[in-house]
């Protein structure tokens, strides 16, 4: 069995949250550590702190991953004067690296702000994106096969991602032909004869795939493929492209009132107390929009996609006022509301896990909480 490394680690986490999909001023990715370092045990957790680093040395983690990123200011010096650079001192001390997906998390297709939505009960089928912060284009892949490998190539392409457009599956274009080659000496050929013109007829196979998938999709043509030296072409594609952005916009099957849907919520997240506000206790609400971490800038993108009740958190006395005077209502859960993303993440590391045969614990933060205690 192959050593884990912090660096399959990252790997698999770019796919779940695409770096490129980040805010400029966002410090996301490997904060302590190398990326050779082996793994064996991960700490999920939503904050690095005090709490968190002495779980993770008490559990003997090799790799810590969270949401907020470790160090958001920069730094002048590393003494221990300041009880935040004491925490960096003790991990470099315990030789834990520390990984974080954080906007990037939060824009991307069935992460953060997905999974708040489920969990609220957004129609899948219906949602939109609050405010979108990215796009990412499409490119088109041709390769050219022999008739009797054509079905097992795009078989191959067609799991690897390609060819998904929208609502649609496999699909994908056939053009017949010629293709005519002659080998060279060092060459070992599936057809033909070093030296000698081959004439072979051909499919040229045409799908269009998310850039996401290029890579993967060209690992899986070359292994398909019969041919030493398969030949492909790529090409950007200016007229399709993906959104990606901040919180999640949807119907939901039964109307509630701001009310209703604020208790719903502290049970869901398991949070002490949230504060709402409502201009009419009766209304019910059918749209609504839910933007995880502090949401407040954001609100008038959701009102003008129609929705009533608003749920993000870190809303401000005069924020609210503003809401409300607005015409939509709305819900604080706090920032603590995106612990979330601790057993989605672990839900999907462990699956890769197994997948991929690794020798892995994942553990879940025990000792992490919300910082605000509510008065009862």
């Amino acid at each position: 069995m192959r050593e884990v490394t912090v660096k399959d680690i990252i790997q698999f986490m770019d796919r779940i949250a695409p770096p490129e999909l980040a805010e400029d001023w966002d410090p996301i990715g490997l904060s302590f550590g190398s990326v050779d370092q082996p793994v064996s045990k991960i700490l999920l957790a939503l904050d690095v702190d005090a709490q968190t680093i002495q779980e993770a040395k008490e559990k003997e983690v090799d790799l810590l991953i969270t949401h907020h990123p470790a160090i958001f200011k920069s730094l002048k010096t590393l003494n221990s004067d300041d009880p935040r650079r004491r925490d960096y001192i003790e991990l470099l001390k315990s030789d834990i690296a520390v990984y974080s997906a954080h906007t990037n998390l939060d824009a991307a297709e069935n992460g953060l702000n997905d999974w708040l939505a489920d969990h609220i009960g957004l129609k899948a089928d219906k949602r939109d994106i609050v405010s979108v912060n990215a796009r990412q284009g499409y490119k088109k892949l041709a390769v050219y096969v022999p008739d009797y490998a054509a079905d097992k190539v795009r078989q191959a392409l067609h799991e690897a991602g390609a060819g998904e457009i929208g609502d649609y599956k496999d699909v994908s274009y056939t053009l017949e032909g010629y293709g005519r080659f002659t080998p060279q000496a060092g060459a070992n050929p599936t057809e033909g004869e070093i030296g000698q013109e081959e004439v072979i007829h051909e499919q040229r196979i045409e799908v269009l795939l998310k850039n996401k998938d290029v890579y993967k999709a060209i690992d899986a043509l070359k292994t398909a493929h019969p041919y030493e030296e398969p030949v492909f072409d790529l090409y950007n594609l200016e007229n399709q492209s993906d959104q990606f952005g901040f919180g999640r916009i949807g119907y939901v099957e039964s109307e509630l009132t701001t009310a209703d849907m604020a208790e719903r919520i502290q049970t869901l997240f398991s949070v002490d107390g949230v504060r709402y506000g409502s201009a009419d206790d009766t209304k019910t609400h059918k749209k609504i929009a839910v933007f995880g971490g502090s949401g407040e800038k954001y609100y008038k993108d959701a009102l003008k996609k129609d929705a009533t009740l608003y749920i993000t958190g870190d809303i401000s006395y005069h924020g609210a006022q503003d809401m409300l005077r607005d015409g939509i209502d709305f819900i604080d859960a706090g920032h603590y509301m995106e612990a979330i993303c601790v057993p989605e993440l672990a839900s999907r590391l462990k699956d890769q896990s197994k997948a991929n045969g690794w020798n892995l614990e994942i553990i879940e933060t025990n000792a992490q909480k919300d910082v605000f205690t509510y008065y009862k």
